[in-house]
């Protein structure tokens, strides 16, 4: 079975081709949204296929995803009344979970002296307090008042020393109140500690919709980037870093791995970044191989295609 060499459709492999490829991996991760679920709403069959990978084939399952509009209880919570069947909210894997534990584990990040400026949604700010993590600015809309100036802004904001010191680590995710007060702040508080951890949840620059496209997380990102003059850390797909507590534990082996996924950049690339095999499915982006096959040279490609996930439950 081809590592990112000619994508194969599955549907065209015999079911003797397909029980070999079932034993080459041993772990499942799957992305949420395109994948399984479209908002609330479980894509048909999609449930189906990943309970019967744990149940009938025994494959350690998890859900990895790029939203950082929930926190990953509350993922969990859904996977479970979407009626995916996984053992504990442990089986999701999410940005602000991982930005939350990079910060418990980072030596410069001490809890009890610093807070977390964010730059995105109060979702954020629940993560890092059941982590015990004091956060402000997440879910909240700063912008200049009438007849304010920006000049008056800054030195009412920034005039203090003492403005960023307290400062830990600036984190941006998606935010639908994203302003020049809110870049202005991140950009003095990165610009006056190099110490202060940079992280965002994703660099997903855009979300598509059938009839609409709107800017993504790494559209934000970009702007306070290039005013800081710092580059942000990743916290989802494709970093592999999102990996590493699974990895180090020894709960999961790259190149036993599956991962499942919608888009071809976040999802087959970071199965690439991984060393894992990948299976696209074409309930996203891509709803033919030969759409795949046209952004080769491009952009990564799967080991495998399926139009639908719900295509694989006959060979299980």
């Amino acid at each position: 079975m081809s590592r990112g060499g000619e994508a194969i459709n599955l549907s065209d492999l015999t079911g003797e081709q397909v029980s070999e490829w079932l034993q080459s991996f041993d772990t499942v991760l799957c992305d949420g949204d395109g994948t399984i679920w479209q908002d609330d709403t479980p894509i048909e069959g999609a449930p189906d296929v990943l309970n019967a990978l744990q149940q009938r084939q025994g494959k350690a399952v998890y859900i990895i995803t790029n939203n950082g509009l929930k926190t990953r209880q509350e993922l969990f919570e859904r996977s479970q009344r979407l009626g995916f069947q996984l053992p504990s909210d442990r089986h999701i894997i999410s940005p602000t979970t991982a930005i939350a534990d990079y910060l418990v584990q980072s030596p410069e990040f001490d809890a009890k002296r610093h807070k977390v400026y964010v730059v995105g949604n109060a979702a954020i700010a629940r993560e890092l307090r059941q982590h015990g993590i004091d956060s402000y600015g997440a879910g909240e809309s700063e912008e200049l008042a009438p007849g304010d100036k920006w000049p008056d802004f800054v030195a009412r904001e920034f005039g203090n020393p003492k403005a960023a010191e307290s400062v830990g680590a600036v984190v941006v995710g998606w935010d639908e109140y994203f302003s020049y007060c809110k870049m202005a702040r991140a950009c003095h508080i990165l610009c006056s500690n190099p110490s202060t951890a940079f992280l965002v949840t994703n660099r997903d620059a855009v979300h598509k919709y059938p009839g609409f496209c709107i800017p993504g997380t790494g559209a934000f990102v970009a702007g306070i980037e290039a005013c800081a003059e710092r580059d942000a850390l990743e916290m989802g797909k494709p970093n592999p870093l999102v990996l590493e507590p699974l990895t180090k534990s020894g709960a999961l082996r790259t190149e036993r791995t599956l991962m499942i996924g919608d888009c071809l950049k976040i999802d087959v690339g970071f199965a690439s970044n991984c060393g894992m095999l990948s299976l696209l499915v074409g309930t996203g982006r891509y709803s033919s191989l030969s759409d795949v096959q046209r952004e080769k040279g491009k952009l990564p490609q799967p080991d495998v295609y399926l139009p639908r996930l719900s295509d694989l439950l006959s060979y299980l």
